[in-house]
């Protein structure tokens, strides 16, 4: 059923004019069909503000008197035009989904300073129930060290466990369902919510929980942003009630985040697009960090036989600075970007490029361009305009 909207593109309707903010095309917005008696004329209802509407097509004699519609904007012009939305329809059933994530989604870099300073102070550890020492220690091995990221193979099956791909090995047929659940990020975090939700239960009261930072925000059109991990919070906390919540709070906002980076990636899959977010958390002397990754593969033009890929990369390396890298791989011709807030940083790489051209020469690849410059990587106009999720519905 479509219908449209009669005067809601005229500016100076001030009943109707608010609602141009939170009409835009993509958007799902919730409406009450209004009939009168008499003429039969129709008119959508958004919160106090009404305005006159028509059925286009798809239904013989519209929606009833008082019926809750769900409706997506199709286009803006000539007239405001709308859709019923099919709550079975992978598209809204992503954007649903994201709305209930989004929110709640927080930086993974609180927990994972977290679970170091738990692995640096064993006695803190032996102060927390049995079952969640356990389950604290299965998490922490979740994490790979930082050695195995050189090398390709194991990068790979560390990207695989990261959480990201837990239910698509779990839907694989000769997949070891006992390894998987154990080795996987995302499956130690769903273990560690149970534990700390059955602790939750047990306890009298929940004490009050600090802010979650929530980190740049998941976003497949705007270039990565690093992030680090800060200080402990556990540290600072007496009470192993109170760190429970906390930890619990963190673990929460975790896997709402990894939640959201699946539904980012499913809804590029669904648009036709192979683009993949996943955020990696390793482990490096008892320490963790969190490493950043957009893959794309671009658009082939007609004609062209060459796959185009793109790959960037953001990490933060603490009183370093951060360091962001951009991979254009065409066949075998590499073009490499790497930008820093740090002088010193980008000075350092900057006298070490002739290092790293051997190196990818040495693996057969064809280095163009490698460059290192000052600075964060610039949100371009085309990405800005991007919305990730309409709030308004």
């Amino acid at each position: 059923m479509r219908i449209d909207l009669l005067s809601a593109n005229n500016p100076r309707t001030p009943t109707t004019a608010p609602l141009r903010s939170m009409l835009g095309v993509g958007a799902i917005v919730e409406a009450i069909a209004v009939r009168d008696v008499t003429s039969g004329q129709l008119w959508l209802q958004f919160d106090n503000r009404r305005v006159p509407a028509r059925l286009a097509s798809g239904h013989s004699t519209g929606p009833l008197d008082g019926e809750h519609l769900k409706l997506r904007v199709l286009r803006e012009t000539p007239v405001l035009a709308l859709e019923s939305v099919d709550e079975t329809d992978a598209d809204y059933r992503t954007e649903d989904a994201l709305r209930r994530y989004l929110p709640r989604q927080a930086s993974p870099t609180p927990l994972l300073a977290n679970l170091g300073w738990l692995a640096r102070n064993p006695d803190q550890v032996r102060s927390l129930p049995y079952k969640l020492q356990q389950t604290l220690a299965n998490l922490w091995q979740t994490l790979p060290e930082m050695d195995d990221l050189h090398e390709p193979e194991k990068l790979n099956t560390a990207l695989l466990r990261s959480g990201t791909f837990l239910e698509s090995q779990l839907a694989r047929t000769d997949a070891p369902v006992a390894q998987i659940v154990t080795q996987d990020f995302k499956a130690g975090l769903l273990a560690l919510r149970e534990q700390l939700r059955q602790f939750s239960l047990e306890s009298d009261s929940t004490p009050a929980r600090s802010p979650q930072p929530a980190g740049p925000m998941p976003n497949l059109h705007a270039p990565l942003s690093a992030m680090g991990v800060g200080p402990a919070s556990l540290s600072l906390l007496d009470g192993v009630a109170t760190q429970l919540a906390e930890l619990q709070q963190q673990t929460d906002g975790t896997l709402a985040r990894i939640h959201t980076n699946q539904l980012l990636n499913n809804e590029a899959a669904q648009q036709g697009l192979l683009a993949l977010l996943i955020e990696l958390p390793f482990r490096h002397e008892q320490r963790a960090d969190l490493l950043r990754f957009k893959f794309e593969r671009e658009a082939r033009q007609q004609g062209d036989s060459e796959c185009s890929w793109k790959v960037e990369v953001a990490l933060d390396l603490g009183a370093t600075g951060s360091l962001h890298i951009q991979v254009g791989l065409i066949d075998k011709r590499l073009n490499v970007q790497m930008r820093s807030e740090s002088p010193a940083l980008v000075n350092a790489i900057n006298h070490s490029l002739e290092t790293l051209k051997t190196a990818l020469r040495a693996q057969g690849l064809n280095p163009e361009r490698v460059v290192c410059l000052h600075g964060q990587p610039v949100d371009s106009a085309d990405s800005r305009l991007k919305r990730l999720l309409d709030l308004h519905a």
